[in-house]
C-alpha cells in the first residue's frame, strides 16, 4: 500500500509567471512527506522548471507540437500509469482539456483543477468544453471570488462545485534585496531617477498597450522617470517596436523574464498593472508586500485586493490617461506614496499568507482523494 498520495501538476509550460509560480510555491512550501509530487509541462520548460528541479521535484516536458499530438498524449498517459498518479491537478485551459481526457481513461483518479483567470475571454466552444469537463472534475478551485463567479456566469458551472483558495505570498522570496545602486548601474539608470514598473507576461490580457499610452503622457512631463517592464511573451517584438515608434526608447525598458525580478520591484516608486482581465496576480501581491505604491486596473481579483485610495489606486481598464493621472498623483506626493505602500504591505502580509493557501490545498487533496476511494 502506498504511503503517499501522488499528485501530478499539469500545465502548458513553465516560465517564471503567475500560475507557474503558484505551482512552485505550493510544492516548495507544502507537505512533501504526505504527498509525492510530479510536474508535467505540455510544451516546454522555463525558469520554474529549473527551480523545481533545484528542490528535487521531477519535471517532465511532453514537447507537444499541437493540441492533437497523440504521441505526447500517450507519453502523458504512460506517466500516469507508471507513477501511479492519484490526483491529476491541472492549471490553464489546455491542461484542463488534456487532464480531463486522461481522467476519463482513468476513472479512479481524482481530477483537480485550479482556475487562475477570469472566464470572460472564453468563446462559446471553450465555455461548452469547460462545462463538460466540470462534470468529470472532482474538485475545482478558483484563486479569487471574482474568478469563481465568472465560472458560474460564463461557463454555467454551479458555484457549489467551486472552492476559492486565494493565492498566498511567499515571504522567503522577498528577502534579500541586493544592492540598489548596483542594480541601477547595471540597468544604466541614473541614481536619482523615479522608477515605475510592471511584472507581467507580455500577452494581450495584461494590457501593455495602455501602459505605454500612460507612459507617453507621464514621460512628456517628467524627465526623471523610467519605466521597467519585466516579463516575456508573444507581444515582445510588437511592444519593442511600439516603444521605438513612440519615441520612448531608453526610457521604457523591456527587461524580459529575470531571476532578480523581486530585487527590481523592490526599487520601484510605483508598481503598475494594466490588465484587461486578472485572476489574482502574484506579482502584484509581491509588490504590495514589498511596500510599493500600486496603480492597478479594477478587474478580477484586484478589485477585492486593493482598497482604492488607501492601499493603492484602482483605475478603469483600457484607459491610459487614467493610469497616467493616478501615477502622477503618487509621483507628486511622497507622503501619499509612503502611505499607500505601508497600507498595501499590511493588507497583504495579514490576509494572503502562504501557509493558509498550502493548508487549504492539502486539506482539499485529502478530502477529495478519500471521497474518491469511498
Amino acid at each position: 500500500m502506498k504511503n503517499k498520495i501522488t499528485v501530478l501538476h499539469l500545465i502548458d509550460s513553465l516560465p517564471r509567471e503567475g500560475a507557474e509560480m503558484v505551482i512552485y510555491d505550493l510544492i516548495q512550501q507544502g507537505d512533501r512527506d504526505g504527498f509525492e509530487i510530479l510536474v508535467c509541462a505540455l510544451t516546454r520548460g522555463g525558469g520554474i522548471a529549473e527551480m523545481l528541479e533545484g528542490i528535487g521535484v521531477p519535471v517532465l516536458i511532453l514537447g507537444r507540437t499541437s493540441a492533437y499530438d497523440l504521441k505526447a498524449f500517450r507519453r502523458f498517459i504512460s506517466l500516469i500509469k507508471e507513477r501511479q498518479v492519484d490526483i491529476i491537478h491541472t492549471h490553464l485551459f489546455s491542461s484542463h482539456l488534456w487532464g480531463g481526457l486522461a481522467a476519463i481513461l482513468f476513472p479512479g483518479r481524482v481530477l483537480f483543477r485550479t482556475e487562475h483567470n477570469m472566464s470572460e475571454w472564453k468563446n462559446i466552444p471553450r465555455r461548452v468544453i469547460d462545462k463538460l469537463l466540470s462534470w468529470r472534475t472532482d474538485q475545482i478551485v478558483a484563486v479569487s471570488e471574482p474568478v469563481r463567479g465568472s465560472l458560474a456566469t460564463r461557463c454555467r458551472i454551479p458555484l457549489r462545485k467551486v472552492w476559492t483558495i486565494e493565492n498566498g505570498i511567499n515571504i522567503d522570496r522577498l528577502k534579500g534585496g541586493g544592492n540598489p545602486s548596483g542594480k541601477l548601474s547595471e540597468l544604466a539608470i541614473p541614481p536619482e531617477s523615479r522608477l515605475i514598473g510592471c511584472s507581467a507576461a507580455l500577452t494581450p490580457k495584461k494590457g501593455h498597450k495602455y501602459l505605454l499610452d500612460a507612459a507617453e503622457i507621464v514621460l512628456a512631463k517628467r524627465e526623471d522617470v523610467y519605466f521597467l517592464l519585466l516579463g516575456d511573451g508573444e507581444l515582445r517584438e510588437e511592444l519593442s517596436s511600439s516603444i521605438k515608434d513612440r519615441g520612448l526608447a531608453g526610457r521604457v525598458l523591456l527587461l524580459g523574464s529575470r531571476s532578480d525580478a523581486v530585487e527590481i520591484v523592490a526599487l520601484l516608486d510605483i508598481f503598475v498593472l494594466s490588465s484587461i482581465r486578472e485572476g489574482l496576480s502574484i506579482a502584484l501581491l509581491e509588490a504590495m508586500a514589498l511596500g510599493r505604491a500600486v496603480v492597478v486596473t479594477g478587474v478580477g481579483g484586484s478589485i477585492d485586493l486593493i482598497r482604492d485610495g488607501i492601499s493603492g489606486f484602482l483605475v478603469p481598464p483600457r484607459d491610459g490617461p487614467a493610469l497616467a493621472e493616478a501615477m502622477g498623483r503618487v509621483l507628486d506626493d511622497p507622503k501619499l506614496k509612503e502611505r499607500l505602500g505601508r497600507a498595501a504591505a499590511e493588507d497583504v502580509l495579514a490576509g494572503y499568507k502562504m501557509e493558509n493557501m498550502v493548508m487549504e490545498y492539502a486539506r482539499l487533496y485529502r478530502m477529495t482523494y478519500e471521497a474518491k476511494r469511498r
